[in-house]
């Protein structure tokens, strides 16, 4: 999960000639200030650049004959839509505090219209190098393994590509596994590969856990809340904790403790909490927790000798920090 300091504000559309991918002709898009290797940044954002809201996205998305791809929403962010001379729409995520136009890196999810998109990002997906992402709906996605912090997805009869990028390596392809990619105004992508979600008890976790051969995580006994169980073909397991009175599989963020099937958890969460873009969060049991400034509302953890990183998210970022620093998380007994 480490972060490339050299391309993390790299973003832009992925090609193919023929059969061959050359790399003199990958159409690179750069982060409209950014240059690889640049120091230089203007003090203001520019042109075409503007904060936006759930509402004006959608409207945005109506007034168009296409697509615009999103993450979908998040609680305490603020929006940032920069439409491109190009035609490429970028939906960044801004923490709290972040001045629309900032040089930092943070999610962006990038629409590109390429009226070969799916068969070009099917061929990518088969290059040598490419890591395939498990997504929904008959799509394509895949990373490339020297650039995991961008995901590249397109789908059968779909005329436009769409990239994912964050600045913590992994994150963008959690994101799509996770069904959190999808055009503004659609209904949720479900989870790809996944069994289903629904309501379970604590013995349900239990079982659940035994079933799949490896520990589930979760923040705990809560009363009153339904505890809500995803899995995919991974081996990923999400619990979702909903209030009373909302339905499973509401598309609204609430407390959710990830559990990721990942070898040598420890050392490489170790690692990545040590980047100069991550926060530590001092846990007990001898375990690593932390979380990127550019996404303070997931934390991510690891024990040592336990095959499974467990990420936290809350849409309070505050409350998220707070559920691991008091101990909260443990394996499902």
């Amino acid at each position: 999960m480490s972060v490339d300091a050299a391309e993390k504000r790299r973003i832009g559309p992925r090609r193919v000639a023929a059969v061959v991918v050359l790399a003199a002709a990958v159409a690179v898009g750069v982060w409209w200030f950014a240059v690889r290797g640049g120091t230089s940044h203007p003090s203001a954002a520019p042109a075409g650049v503007t904060a936006a809201t759930v509402q004006s996205l959608t409207t945005l998305a109506e007034s168009l004959s296409s697509p615009v791809y999103w993450a979908g929403p998040e609680a305490g962010v603020t929006y940032e839509l920069n439409q491109a001379t190009t035609g490429r729409i970028y939906v960044r995520y801004l923490p709290s505090g972040v001045a629309i136009g900032s040089p930092d890196a943070y999610l962006t999810v990038g629409t590109y219209a390429d009226p070969k998109a799916y068969d070009v990002t099917l061929g990518l997906a088969g290059q040598a190098g490419s890591v395939k992402v498990p997504v929904s709906n008959g799509g394509i996605a895949f990373y490339e393994h020297s650039r995991p912090t961008n995901v590249y997805i397109a789908f059968p009869g779909s005329d436009y590509q769409v990239e994912v990028f964050d600045p913590v390596a992994g994150q963008a392809a959690q994101l799509v596994r996770a069904g959190k990619i999808n055009r503004v105004g659609a209904a949720p992508q479900p989870v790809a590969g996944g069994t289903g979600v629904e309501a379970v008890s604590p013995a349900g976790l239990a079982k659940a856990a035994a079933a799949l051969g490896h520990p589930i995580f979760w923040a705990g006994p809560e009363r009153k809340s339904t505890y809500e169980l995803t899995t995919n073909a991974s081996g990923w397991v999400y619990v979702r904790y909903l209030p009373p009175g909302v339905a499973v599989g509401v598309a609204k963020p609430y407390l959710t403790i990830a559990t990721y099937p990942v070898k040598n958890a420890f050392a490489s969460t170790t690692s990545a909490s040590k980047q100069p873009s991550s926060v530590t969060i001092p846990i007990g049991g001898g375990g690593v927790a932390f979380y990127a400034k550019a996404r303070p509302s997931n934390v991510y953890l690891a024990f040592p000798g336990v095959d499974e990183q467990v990420e936290v998210f809350d849409p309070s970022a505050k409350l998220a920090r707070h559920t691991v620093a008091a101990g909260r998380i443990q394996q499902v007994s």
